[in-house]
């Protein structure tokens, strides 16, 4: 009895059993879902023949990879070698294009070597948010310099694509992208906007004869300009090393310069230190400082006015300006600079208004060679051809050309260039190489002359042969340096000068089957 009911109990399991297998065989397991839904690791590792979307980021439903294997074939069909290719990663627009290069270059995606004809899609997908990310396209160099130019992929990007994109819709974002290719490879890309063929029929060769015919009138500004008068009068006083004449540094460097300028300011506070007036000693290792020694009852003019500016920068007691004050000295000056001209004009040696006659034509060229290139670089930008960089040079050149040559025009009168011509020749002399400098007398004029940075290491050696000018002084109970006076020369010669004065496109030039190719990314 106990038999017969094991063997019926094993009787009523048997249907079951069987109902339990037949269920497993039908219905997959998650795992096989998963694996199902997803393409296998090794599909990423590619290229497979015949597979032309490799969705190694786990996105796209086995439906939607379909679909686009379809589109991707149709590019195919169209002539190009196409791969679409995904991967969860964070990277830059650029870093994309360059993924889409490289693996062009990898799987060589052409239909055959140095074919030049493939075409890849690359997404780089954000971790965590794969509905975002960066996007290229990239076409090797037979398609781009056809039906796929840079442009016309950057249009498929930004029109096509991008909108679909951004709203999470990854598929169909890409299949409009291929689906757009493959007609540009069998019809071509669209026509042009109007705006970008006429602006193309402008800069290829109406802006180049405008801009040639600029840059030539503005040549004949510059050589009709009259020599300047100091090229017409000999060269008084060559060959002197002496000091031409009692004239003070500051209207010796103007004269010379035919302009008003700090320098000669500074020439004058040294000259001041040469007549007694102020002696400059350093204040620590790396300061210098001036302390006013007179009371400047004899100056007049334009010095005069340099010196009350002195006055009222040093302290009240010990009428001392401090390192941290002298470069506000120069903030002060230009009263002083009016006065020196004023009293230039006086003499005879400067006429300004004659000389901004003469410079107004020059500087309306230049101002009308800057617009030229700014509308030349507009043309550029809105018919995306390169012709009219031809247009910008020639009028950025010419502008540049003409505020130069307008700059150059002095203030002096011809009066002024032969009071000028001694000092000229003073000025050669000085720059030959075997001028030792007295720095004593001649400093001030050296840097009024705008010689300070030619001569600065012959400076520097009398430094440090221990020569110092009779105005420096070291402070009581301190050493000047082994190296002399000409650290603290210069920390005062810098206090008293001016201050001076997400989407990604581009072309591949490696070997390769990306060789010679262009393309366009940007983000989503």
């Amino acid at each position: 009895m106990r038999r017969y009911l094991g063997h019926m109990r094993w009787a009523l399991m048997l249907p079951a059993l069987i109902l339990l297998l037949g269920a497993s065989m039908i219905s997959p397991s998650p795992a096989s879902v998963s694996a199902a839904a997803a393409p296998a690791a090794g599909d990423c590792l590619g290229p497979v023949a015949g597979q032309y979307v490799y969705d190694c980021a786990h996105l796209l439903t086995p439906a939607e990879i379909a679909t686009l294997e379809q589109d991707a074939a149709t590019v195919v069909k169209a002539g190009a070698p196409t791969i679409v290719y995904l991967q969860a990663r964070n990277a830059t627009a650029e870093q994309t294009l360059q993924d889409a290069i490289d693996l062009m270059n990898r799987w060589n995606v052409e239909s055959s070597t140095g074919a030049h004809d493939g075409f890849v899609m690359f997404f780089n997908l954000q971790p965590g948010n794969l509905r975002h990310g960066q996007v290229a396209l990239y076409a090797g160099e037979k398609l781009n310099k056809s039906n796929l130019p840079t442009a016309e992929l950057t249009r498929i990007r930004t029109d096509v694509m991008t909108p679909l994109l951004a709203n999470g819709e990854t598929a169909q974002g890409i299949g409009a992208g291929l689906q757009m290719v493959a007609h540009d490879l069998r019809y071509g890309p669209p026509p042009p906007p109007a705006y970008q063929t006429v602006a193309g029929n402008i800069a290829r060769i109406p802006y180049s004869v405008l801009a040639a015919l600029f840059a030539s009138l503005v040549g004949f500004l510059v050589l009709r300009r009259q020599k300047p008068v100091s090229s017409q009068i000999s060269d008084i006083g060559m060959g002197t090393l002496a000091v031409p004449g009692e004239l003070p540094p500051a209207m010796a460097g103007a004269l010379l310069k035919g302009r008003i300028s700090d320098a000669q300011m500074e020439a004058s506070i040294l000259d001041f230190a040469r007549r007694g007036l102020l002696v400059i000693e350093p204040e620590d290792k790396k300061k210098v400082r001036m302390e006013l020694v007179g009371d400047g009852k004899d100056l007049t003019g334009y010095e005069r006015d340099l010196w009350n500016t002195l006055s009222a920068h040093a302290d009240s007691r010990y009428h001392v300006i401090f390192s941290d004050d002298l470069k506000d000295v120069r903030t002060d000056w230009n009263s002083t600079k009016d006065e020196l001209r004023r009293e230039l004009i006086e003499r005879g040696w400067y006429d300004p208004e004659g000389a901004s006659a003469r410079r107004r034509p020059l500087y309306i060229a230049g101002a009308v060679g800057m617009a030229g290139a700014a509308l030349a670089i507009l043309l550029i930008a809105l018919s995306q051809e390169g012709w009219g960089a031809i247009g910008l040079m020639l009028f950025l050149a010419a502008g540049t050309l003409a505020f130069v040559r307008a700059y150059m025009i002095p203030d002096t009168t011809v009066e002024g260039e032969i009071a000028a011509a001694s000092w000229r020749g003073y000025a050669a002399s000085v720059s030959d190489r075997a001028y030792e400098p007295n720095l004593d007398t001649d400093l001030p004029y050296i840097v009024a002359l705008g010689l300070a940075g030619k001569l600065a290491p012959r400076l520097k050696a009398a430094s440090e042969r221990g020569y110092s000018p009779s105005w420096f002084r070291a402070r009581e109970g301190e050493m000047v340096p082994a190296t002399g006076f000409y650290p603290y020369w210069i920390v005062f010669h810098t206090s008293m000068a001016p201050a001076s004065s997400g989407s990604a496109t581009g072309g591949y030039s490696g070997g390769g089957a990306a060789s010679g190719g262009g393309g366009s990314a940007g983000g989503f």
